[in-house]
């Protein structure tokens, strides 16, 4: 018979829980969060051919008079450098008025993309240099891993699907050339830009839902990897919250603490109620400092016996009254003024304890 056996450790560190906002935070300051550069391609290229197609032809076909009058009248002027320098400038100028534009679209789109995906986010920490990146073995591994066979299947995917759009956008364009074989240039010129401009919008409505799943996807995949286990969720809360048998002897010589006070503050009592073996709580009046009597001290089984003890010894007056013992115990914390369904009871027991001791 052959006996199997399993090391449960291996299920312990199961990484099964969401991860903490403090996990999440400290992944966004190393640079890690969720990003599609699919969807971010996308809006680029949708940002840039509208750019192209709207606003380009205006400005183009202004760089293209412009370069028709000064190459009709370049022979008129001499050809030297000064002359040359100046018609370069000019035309680099009409160029820049062309290509600026577009190349601020592009960058302002890429800016917003990244932002509304991630929110703004500066971190240095993907720059700094990593053994790991330069190391063969991690290499070979990162190209056999599961994120570098999805981006494979997403190219191959993302390349199907541009040449199927731009297959039948040829074929179209193939059949109506036929059928137009004697056209007017212009006309076969407005179709062809037609042409072109619906494939691009085909091509770009296609990456766009294709890096709205990728979003989805890396979205999904990150969430999943900033999982944590059972062990590392305690082990957060014990930094954050700090080792939970030091809060216990904390929270433990801070009772030992408040007890110590409440124990010197008996003396100053006026009165101690009893009931009359379990229950002590020690009561002061003084209408110059408060409205209605201070609870000074409360106990109960062996603190009770040491209130009465330490009221004993300085001659503090202890009245047995159960039901008042008992509904102050638990109405009324140390430090605290009795309520006032109370100061009728209370009254009776310090006006008692005042007329045995001869004040008023």
């Amino acid at each position: 018979m052959i006996l199997l056996r399993f090391d449960l450790q291996l299920f312990a560190e199961e990484k099964t829980e969401l991860a903490t906002p403090k996990r999440r935070q400290e992944a966004r300051r190393k640079g890690q969060t969720a990003r599609s550069n699919d969807l971010s391609s996308a809006l680029v290229l949708l940002a840039a051919l509208l750019f192209i197609f709207q606003v380009m032809p205006v400005s183009g076909m202004r760089l293209l008079e412009f370069a028709s009058h000064t190459w009709q009248n370049l022979y008129l002027s001499e050809l030297d450098i000064h002359t040359s320098g100046q018609w370069l400038w000019q035309m680099a100028l009409q160029a820049g008025q062309v290509v600026i534009p577009l190349f601020a679209v592009v960058f302002f789109v890429a800016l917003l993309s990244s932002t509304l995906q991630v929110g703004l986010l500066l971190s240095a920490t993907p720059l700094s240099p990593s053994l790991q990146r330069i190391n063969p073995l991690e290499g070979f591994k990162r190209m056999f891993s599961k994120r570098a066979l999805v981006e494979l299947l997403k190219s191959m995917f993302k390349l199907g699907g541009v040449a199927l759009i731009v297959y039948q956008s040829a074929s179209t364009a193939l059949s109506w050339s036929l059928e137009h074989i004697g056209a007017e240039m212009g006309k076969s010129l407005a179709n062809l830009s037609k042409l072109v401009f619906n494939t691009s919008m085909r091509v770009v409505a296609f990456l766009l839902a294709l890096g709205l799943a990728d979003y989805i996807y890396q979205r999904l995949e990150f969430s999943k990897s900033l999982r944590m286990s059972k062990q590392e969720i305690k082990e957060e809360y014990r930094q954050a919250e700090g080792d939970p048998q030091l809060r216990a002897r904390m929270r433990e010589r801070q009772r030992l603490l408040a007890r110590r006070r409440m124990m010197h503050d008996v003396p100053r009592a006026d009165v101690v109620i009893v009931n009359p073996v379990h229950l002590a709580i020690a009561l002061k009046y003084d209408p110059e400092q408060a409205d209605a009597p201070i609870v000074l001290a409360k106990g109960q089984g062996y603190l009770a016996g040491k209130i009465k003890e330490i009221a004993a010894s300085h001659s503090i007056a202890i009245v047995e009254n159960r039901p008042l013992a008992q509904t102050l115990f638990k109405a009324v914390d140390v430090g605290e003024a009795i309520p006032p369904q109370f100061y009728q009871a209370v009254a009776e027991v310090l006006a008692f304890v005042f007329r045995i001791q001869g004040r008023r």
